[in-house]
């Protein structure tokens, strides 16, 4: 604050205006209205009360903001965890792991299984080895025409344009061939008298297949075929006029013999080779 000076007047009071304009003395009034050296500094205490006064409040101010952008971090960070607790809780129910829940069975594979059953002479040949024909069996082509051999005492289809052939194995349908009078398309059944499927598969093998060239015996023992029946199998693959063909004999017990059938395709379109084995399975039946 300015302090009022009332001290006694400097000589000179009683000088006209026109004096004080010219740079006379100063009056009493002039110095009211100009403070001396103390007075300035006690303007500049002032002053600098009021700075470290703003600052403090400046300073206040800004802990609280820093106090309240913790607590909004930590608001979050428990919200998060909170939320994360009870995803978890949602993916793993009762503490159980995926490991523990039961596999569900995929719809192709259920479709197959409650597939209606083959009708016709396949349904003959499964009764006569003791079971039902299974769900699902390769059914025997419309056009196949059926064959009832005699010495192999078999009943069983083929493709009508196939053609016949017969030698001290078993009866055989082969396609009609551009290189010879068979292509490498393939049936054939053979009867071999006992009980043994290995030894019915081990004849079969040395009389047909034993003496071709590269031979390559790829997998043998028991299996299920198509119409669901245990068998004893072997599969294999070797040269033929120029091209690999892929070959697979499987068993039928019955009537105190082995019925080995056989199937033959080219190795090029091997994926049809279980379809030829299942259709002429489902054909199949002994005859007494």
């Amino acid at each position: 604050m300015i302090r009022n000076r009332t001290g006694p007047h400097r000589a000179g009071g009683d000088r006209t205006a026109g004096q004080r304009r010219s740079g006379g003395p100063r009056t009493a009034a002039m110095e009211r209205d100009f403070p001396e050296a103390d007075d300035v500094n006690d303007l500049d205490e002032a002053d600098e009360l009021d700075d470290r006064r703003d600052g403090g409040g400046g300073d206040s101010m800004s802990f609280l903001h820093r106090l309240g952008v913790a607590l909004v971090v930590l608001a979050v960070a428990l919200g998060v965890g909170v939320g994360a607790g009870v995803v978890w809780e949602k993916v793993r129910p009762s503490g159980r792991t995926a490991t523990d829940a039961p596999l569900a069975p995929s719809p192709s594979a259920s479709a197959a299984a409650s597939g209606p059953a083959a009708t016709g002479p396949g349904a003959s040949a499964a009764a006569s080895t003791g079971g039902p024909p299974a769900a699902g069996q390769i059914a025997v082509p419309a056009d196949w025409a059926p064959y009832t051999d005699p010495l192999q005492k078999a009943t069983f289809s083929h493709p009508p344009v196939w053609k016949q052939r017969r030698d001290n194995t078993g009866i055989f349908y082969g396609e009609p061939g551009t290189v010879s009078d068979y292509g490498p398309q393939m049936i054939g059944v053979a009867r071999i008298a006992g009980t043994d499927p290995t030894a019915a598969l081990t004849r079969v093998q040395a009389g047909e297949f034993d003496a071709v060239s590269g031979l390559t015996k790829e997998r043998s023992g028991p299996t299920t075929d198509t119409s669901g029946q245990p068998t004893q199998e072997l599969a294999g693959s070797y040269d033929r006029e120029g091209q690999r063909v892929s070959y697979l004999m499987r068993t039928v017990a019955a009537d105190g013999a082995v019925y080995v059938l056989i199937a033959r395709v080219s190795t090029s379109a091997a994926a049809t080779l279980n379809t030829l084995m299942g259709a002429l399975r489902a054909s199949f039946s002994p005859v007494a």
